[in-house]
């Protein structure tokens, strides 16, 4: 539970900042230059550069864990993080219309749709208005720099620009405006121009230096307006032009229509502001729940499978005392319970089968024991009978001489029945074992010096780079190299005793490598030589006890010792052919 919170805490934080760079991102590239922004937009825009970022995000996650899963071999939240992917993109799959029906780009949709094209209508209105303009422009403009001289002059002179404007017959014409301003307020106009002016609003020409441009236009009056500067700033000169007479309101309509048009953010939504933030929030609101919620379910359904994974790995390492909590109903329920009773019924079957080879062992031993110790009981006793019989004999010499052979066959068959009963009892008392954490190379490093200097043998060490630790008990692991590195020998010296062709030095190669499956990794320990080899028909039987292919009279117990420390490692061992030519002994041991 702390590990699963861990990692709860973990995501979480990583999505806070996840979160926390889209919203950097959007202000500093989106908002950056944008000004009068309501927060529905922002909420919304906001949005629009998380969502990509947490999906980009959770499946970089969803990968990197898996492939942390194959190289851990644990399972931890694989389950629960594709659950918690699916419940997800259920969720943010409707988000995504409701995003789109609440902005503008769902109107640009719809404008596609029906084959309309509202900027290009509008552009091309804008193009016949402007056209239109140009005519009143440049007649205005050519009567403005006639003025432009005498305003410019170091005290302008309201007489002489009076006259100027008479000459022009600006003043009496009703389509004309002349107005001389002082402090943005005008002190000689020739009418009443009933517009707001500001001198703010004016646009420089570009081509004309100290002559601005400005449209005032309303429902009612529509005026073109120059504006040409004086050496005083407070000072200036306005002249305008009445245009689109009678059709003034058409015309204000038109261009307030493409102005609004033109600046309106593409973010804007068309709806009013107050169901625009309504709808925004508890669309966010229900994202943010659907989440949560998509981690507690996953949590829920994925921890009976987890635990499921885990305790069968258990039970494939041989702990059989285990009993998951019921604590789902359904099928999930159903099968924890079907698991718990299985381990039972295991459990119970380990303990007959345990006991019956147990008896069959005993048994097998029992025979093994009585052959072995029959072989020397038989000179034993024809010696004896031997001796009782000469006893009486009328030459001392040869008395002598049959007790002295006699007593000699008796002392060594004695010692080989002895020999028999201390391996017997090395098997049937062999110390449990104490596995601490630890590498394994510095072990085989070890039994490996022994046997370096054997007189036409090489030994070859290939260790994997950055091998983890795993459980050893030294003493008995250096036990199973020793054993392993003595049958080598062996086998390398009959084979060579036998005068095969082409044999000419003996090779023992041992290797490790780190072997990754889903929820178990295994450091795999190979030994390998050139020798005599062991086929087909005896592999399965060189780990049984008292079972030897060698010629001279042995137990052949070191195999079965060798086997029951790997069991006792929680390991496995098998032995097949080698491409040496030998027999390969392979060793897995778990990693912890």
């Amino acid at each position: 539970m702390e590990e699963e919170n861990r990692y709860y805490l973990r995501d979480l934080l990583i999505l806070s900042g996840v979160i926390f760079l889209s919203v950097l991102a959007a202000e500093l590239i989106h908002f950056r230059n944008s000004e009068n922004i309501d927060i529905v937009d922002r909420i919304l825009i906001y949005v629009y550069y998380t969502v990509p970022l947490v999906v980009l995000f959770l499946v970089i996650s969803y990968f990197y864990r898996n492939r942390r899963n194959l190289e851990t071999g644990r399972l931890k939240s694989s389950i629960r993080y594709r659950l918690s992917l699916s419940f997800l993109f259920i969720a943010m799959l409707p988000s995504f219309p409701v995003f789109l029906l609440t902005s503008n780009v769902i109107g640009r949709v719809f404008e596609g749709f029906y084959g309309l094209d509202i900027a290009l209508a509008l552009e091309a209105g804008d193009h016949f208005v402007r056209k239109e303009l140009d005519l009143e422009k440049n007649n205005l403009l050519d009567k403005a720099k006639l003025f432009r001289n005498l305003v410019q002059r170091q005290n302008p002179n309201p007489n002489l620009l009076t006259n100027r404007a008479n000459e022009l017959d600006l003043i009496s014409n009703p389509n004309y405006y002349v107005g001389w301003y002082e402090n943005n307020v005008p002190t000689l106009e020739n009418r009443s121009l009933k517009l707001t002016i500001s001198p703010e609003e004016f646009t420089n020409l570009g081509a004309e230096e100290n002559i601005s441009e400005k449209l005032a236009l309303n429902q009612n009056l529509g005026f073109y307006l120059l504006k040409i500067d004086s050496s005083d700033p407070a000072k200036f000169l306005i002249l305008g032009k009445r245009v689109f007479q009678g059709e003034e309101s058409k015309a204000y309509s038109f261009i307030n229509t493409r102005k609004n048009y033109i600046t309106a953010d593409l973010t804007k939504e068309k709806l009013p502001y107050e169901v625009r933030l309504t709808i925004t929030l508890l669309t966010v609101f229900a994202f943010l729940l659907s989440i949560f919620f998509s981690l507690v379910f996953a949590r829920k359904i994925s921890r009976p499978i987890i635990d499921l994974a885990n305790a069968t790995q258990k039970v494939s390492l041989g702990d059989t005392d285990i009993n998951l909590p019921l604590t789902e109903g359904g099928e999930i329920g159903a099968l924890v319970e079907s698991f718990n009773q299985m381990v039972k019924d295991l459990k119970s079957k380990n303990e007959e089968l345990m006991h019956t080879q147990r008896i069959a062992a005993w048994k097998e031993v029992a025979q093994r024991m009585a052959h072995e110790i029959k072989n020397p009981l038989t000179p034993i006793q024809l010696s004896a009978e031997r001796i009782r019989r000469k006893l009486n004999s009328e030459v001392p010499e040869e008395f002598q001489e049959i007790v002295t052979k006699g007593s000699e066959t008796i002392v060594g068959q004695v010692k080989i029945l002895e020999h028999l009963v201390n391996e017997f009892s090395e098997f049937a008392r062999m110390p449990a074992p104490r596995l601490i954490n630890q590498h394994l190379e510095p072990v085989v490093l070890e039994s490996a010096k022994l046997f370096e200097h054997t007189p036409g043998i090489q030994i070859e060490l290939n260790f994997a780079k950055n091998l983890p630790e795993i459980f050893l008990d030294k003493k008995l692991f250096l036990g199973i190299m020793n054993n392993l590195f003595k049958n080598a020998v062996e086998a390398i010296e009959k084979k060579r005793q036998r005068g095969d062709s082409g044999f000419s030095q003996g090779k023992i190669r041992i290797s490790t490598v780190l072997e990754k499956r889903i929820m178990r990794r295994s450091v795999v320990l190979l030994v390998e030589d050139n020798g005599i080899g062991i086929s087909q028909e005896y592999r399965s039987k060189v780990f049984e006890p008292y079972y030897s292919t060698k010629d001279e009279h042995v137990s052949g117990i070191g195999l079965a010792i060798v086997q029951k420390t790997v069991i006792d490692h929680n390991g496995h061992i098998s032995v097949d052919s080698s491409e040496l030519g030998g027999c390969k002994f392979r060793i897995e041991i778990p990693v912890a």
